[in-house]
């Protein structure tokens, strides 16, 4: 290899976040789409209540969202419908497209690392509306765990994980 091809490698190696150990991906893997769907449905719906109570998702409303979690081989399309988040098989088109890892997907969750900084060192990617992608980070940053016990729980289990994934690639290499 070459000195351009060893810096780039270097850099791609950089950008990427620590993998999910494979055995913990086995159970998503072997379960089914639809029960995987209807399972993040109802985490999402639960877990957001008092957002879509208030109509803080109201710019979901008439758009598709895709999420692809490659390590985990999950890809759903989200949006909107009365007042209430569907997860479906991901759509011919979408307005926005977020492809991420389970580990930077825990990063943000537990507010360890922002949407910008995760965008820019390429471990979130974001496709389409742009303005879209803005209502969804702004969003997802107005979160705040002292107004939910749900959501300070969810950080405190994703910081926990992210040890977790740590500790055992600390071990792995």
């Amino acid at each position: 290899m070459d000195t351009n091809q060893n810096q780039l490698a270097s850099k791609q190696k950089l950008h990427q976040a620590p993998q999910l150990p494979t055995p913990l991906t086995w159970p998503i893997k072997w379960m089914p789409t639809f029960i995987q769907h209807r399972l993040i449905e109802q985490a999402l719906n639960y877990f957001f209540k008092p957002a879509l109570q208030d109509d803080s998702l109201a710019f979901l409303q008439n758009r598709i969202i895709h999420v692809d979690i490659k390590d985990a081989t999950i890809g759903f399309a989200l949006r909107l419908i009365n007042n209430r988040l569907q997860v479906s098989a991901q759509q011919i088109s979408a307005d926005l497209s977020l492809t991420t890892d389970v580990y930077t997907l825990l990063q943000l969750i537990s507010q360890q690392e922002d949407a910008d900084g995760l965008f820019f060192s390429r471990r979130l990617d974001s496709q389409g509306d742009t303005e879209l992608g803005l209502y969804v980070k702004n969003f997802l940053a107005s979160l705040d765990p002292d107004e939910s016990k749900l959501l300070a729980v969810s950080m405190v289990m994703s910081q926990n994980i992210l040890k977790f994934i740590d500790g055992k690639n600390r071990l792995l290499n």
